[in-house]
């Protein structure tokens, strides 16, 4: 029986390498967004897809989602985030981080909470976790606070779900070449550090490949045994930030 995975944050970089990826490897793909527009083009695209517009921000997408999903849910990739543009700390604001706590932290309590119906045993979620969530980073307060949370989130589930044979675990991607690199690139070093650096590594060639990242990642759902899933430290070529 062809097997199912559920992607958040679909529309563009690694989610929309992962949808790529998976359909290469037959699976029916639900593919969920915010952006019309983009999971347009990616089901004129990609026979196998099912989109869902949702916003996982709000209880309503998180809602909609559960309830346009018909088949069960072998594999789960939280990869839906937001990262403002950099800013100082006496500019942040609590709208913007409260939004960064909503759309990067929630859904991996209450967007899986709405699934469980759908797991089957042995169902496997990954979630997309960042070098931010372990340290603090000049510029990216709100991020890294939020991403921080989701990492504990995703380490309560791995413990909670257990007892239903539903296997957890996080993913670090390293410096990949998305559009939320290129957000931080046009940041001043003033308010974030590391925007030279991120300048230098594009105009290198050594931010990591989107496609390699979501094959990377496809292969960890279906390649490795549930010991191995679970209980390795998943990481692609993770770019180590320099302490400034």
């Amino acid at each position: 029986m062809t097997k199912t995975i559920l992607i958040t944050g679909a529309s563009s970089g690694i989610g929309a390498a992962c949808v790529a990826q998976a359909s290469q490897l037959n699976l029916n793909i639900i593919a969920t967004a915010r952006s019309e527009n983009k999971l347009q083009q990616l089901s004129d695209y990609y026979p196998n897809l099912q989109t869902i517009i949702a916003d996982i921000a709000t209880e309503k997408g998180r809602d909609k989602i559960a309830l346009s999903i018909k088949q069960p849910i072998n594999f789960l990739l939280h990869n839906a985030a937001v990262l403002d543009k950099p800013q100082k700390f006496a500019d942040l604001t609590l709208t913007d981080f409260r939004n960064n706590i909503q759309t990067n932290a929630e859904p991996l309590f209450f967007l899986t909470q709405k699934l469980i119906p759908k797991f089957t045993a042995h169902t496997r979620i990954l979630s997309m976790s960042s070098g931010a969530a372990n340290q603090a980073i000049a510029g990216l307060g709100n991020y890294c606070v939020s991403k921080a949370a989701a990492l504990m989130a995703s380490q309560i589930l791995k413990v909670e779900l257990a007892k239903h044979d539903i296997l957890v675990n996080d993913y670090f991607p390293g410096v990949v070449d998305t559009g939320m690199q290129k957000t931080l690139r046009s940041s001043n070093t003033e308010t974030f550090p590391y925007s030279d650096d991120f300048i230098k590594m594009k105009s290198e060639k050594q931010l990591n490949d989107p496609l390699a990242v979501a094959k990377h990642i496809l292969g960890i759902f279906i390649k490795n045994n549930d010991e191995d899933f679970q209980n390795t430290e998943w990481i692609f070529k993770a770019h180590i930030v320099l302490d400034k």
